[in-house]
């Protein structure tokens, strides 16, 4: 039987008969009956096990998050998870929203952990991959500047915009500090489709399949990256921490990830703008008409269309 198809069966024999896909990952496959979303992993790199550890420690604590029904092997061979389909309400997040946001992360930057890096994929305990910092930080940015092999002089960020080139080869020295600042479990990517609003308050974080342990500046710049810097300090404000020099070099990490990443022309301009936003933060941005960055306001997912996995 075909992968597909037979995913398909398998998660209609978990759901039922009325299973349909809700949305397709490089790792997974996800199915919904319009109540629960079973994910089936399509790769070694599903990460379940560690995804399904978090949702329920977090969970303990009171934090929004999918609960978790079921958990397994299908046919011996297949890791499986089912939990509760949450959906938005399509209205957009408020300032409490946001603080939701930030105290779900401070609680998983208190959970214990070992290590540094993208967590490894099970579910007795949170150990990062790597045993220091800036080893730790490529296991989740592949080959990022200054910590890969590629110069920056060819990166896709300086290629897109050669102003940036200066001000971030000043920035090495302090790029390379950050990541040894103390580590906690982040979930370090906090784009729209992670995040479901109803009512302007937080009713689920989602997908925490790249949670990482690093410093807890990489998730405010996430939430700084796909929501602007204004949403960040008040995520930041509530999860305890504060949204200063170490989010805007963590900023810099990202926009630098993001480019090497990017598919579409789009994508690396926003890349772009992010790092002069970060600059200007830093107080070392060269002055220019594009050193702004505007982001659209986060948007739900409606409830039977998902971001990749």
């Amino acid at each position: 039987m075909p992968a597909e198809a037979q995913a398909l069966a398998d998660a209609r024999t978990l759901l039922g008969p009325g299973a349909y896909l809700l949305a397709r990952g490089a790792t997974c496959l996800a199915y919904t009956d319009g109540r629960r979303v079973a994910r089936l992993a399509r790769t070694a790199e599903a990460r379940l096990s560690v995804q399904v550890q978090l949702q329920r420690r977090l969970a303990a604590q009171g934090v929004p998050v999918p609960p978790v029904l079921e958990t397994g092997l299908l046919r011996g061979e297949t890791p499986y998870s089912v939990d509760i389909l949450i959906s938005g309400d399509g209205q957009p997040p408020t300032a409490a929203g946001w603080a939701d946001l930030g105290e779900g992360l401070g609680a998983l930057h208190h959970l214990p952990h070992e290590g540094y890096g993208l967590l490894e994929d099970r579910a007795d305990g949170l150990r990062g991959q790597a045993s220091r910092p800036e080893l730790g930080i490529i296991t989740r940015l592949p080959g990022v500047w200054p910590f890969g092999p590629v110069p920056l002089t060819v990166h896709p960020l300086i290629q897109a915009d050669s102003a940036l080139l200066a001000p971030l080869t000043a920035l090495e020295a302090q790029l390379s500090e950050v990541v040894r600042h103390p580590a906690a479990v982040c979930h370090t990517d906090l784009h729209a489709g992670q995040l479901i609003w109803r009512g302007g308050r937080l009713a689920a974080l989602l997908d925490f399949g790249d949670a990482a342990a690093g410093p807890p500046a990489w998730d405010i710049a996430s939430a700084a990256y796909f929501h602007g810097w204004a949403a960040a300090q008040q995520v930041a404000a509530a999860a305890g921490q504060p949204c200063s020099e170490a989010s805007a070099l963590f900023g810099v990490l990202l926009a630098l990830h993001r480019a090497s990443r990017a598919q579409r022309r789009e994508q690396v301009r926003q890349a772009v703008m992010f790092a002069f936003s970060c600059l200007s933060r830093l107080c070392t941005e060269p002055p220019g008409p594009d050193s702004g960055i505007h982001h659209r306001p986060s948007q739900p997912i409606p409830p039977h269309k998902a971001p990749e996995l």
